[in-house]
């Protein structure tokens, strides 16, 4: 997972799910957990915890509850701690979809690679309006070396996410990735450069994308539009991780 792949979170955990295509709404934070994961959100992740560990002695065995504790050690990118409340979230009720999405994710980085397909899998019978759910997804499917099941993955995510202003950086992640798929497995140079292109202009500190692009710039001999590229990799890198 490289530093650009980051899980989105949707729906928000603070509110309840409005999509007439999800199988099962997303149940609505009362009016304290909804502090708690603003909390979380300024990662003001110790303050967050010590609240919602109280709110549990009140509300004990409450997926949303043990969720956000999970989130709170998956900001801290302490994803062993962060999985252990996920699998109890998924456990208890009310039915939470975003937990197994975040179960999925914190396999992933854990490197359990069916955990987190399944976790995946189970969230998008939950909710299958989850564009990076199938990201993720596509993301396992290219470590498998399964392209083809990769770019339909890959497609759904941006279809997904393609009408939505917050999901931009998705729809980038996604494009990008599936510029390995026609690279690798068509040798679709010219494909693989366009969604590239289209990856960067959606969110230009994708700086993973960028050096890719200078890659294949490279290779098609347009060694002014590569230097370009690796020009502005090197911006997108200084921007996100200085």
């Amino acid at each position: 997972m490289n530093a650009c792949e980051r899980p989105s979170a949707d729906p928000p955990p603070g509110t309840a799910s409005t999509d007439s295509s999800a199988s099962v709404a997303t149940p609505a934070l009362d009016e304290s957990l909804s502090e708690h994961f603003k909390l979380i959100e300024e990662e003001r992740t110790g303050p967050a915890r010590v609240r919602i560990r109280q709110w549990l002695n009140d509300h004990p065995e409450d997926a949303r509850g043990e969720f956000l504790m999970g989130l709170s050690y998956h900001q801290e990118k302490r994803y062993g701690r962060a999985l252990r409340w996920f699998n109890q979230a998924v456990e208890h009720e009310p039915v939470y979809p975003p937990a197994w999405h975040f179960q999925g994710w914190t396999n992933y980085y854990l490197g359990n690679a069916e955990p987190a397909r399944l976790a995946f899998e189970t969230h998008l019978r939950l909710d299958p309006s989850e564009g990076d759910s199938h990201f993720a997804l596509g993301l396992l499917s290219i470590e498998e070396w399964d392209l083809d099941r990769a770019e339909i993955h890959l497609n759904k995510a941006i279809e997904l996410q393609s009408e939505r202003p917050d999901r931009t950086k998705g729809v980038s992640k996604a494009k990008a990735r599936l510029s390995e798929v026609v690279e690798h497995r068509d040798g679709d140079i010219a494909q693989a450069t366009m969604l590239l292109k289209e990856s960067v202009e959606l969110h230009p500190d994708h700086y993973e994308a960028w050096y890719r692009l200078s890659r294949l710039l490279e290779m098609q001999g347009r060694s002014d539009e590569a230097g370009s590229a690796l020009e502005q990799f090197h911006m997108a890198k200084a921007r996100v991780r200085p």
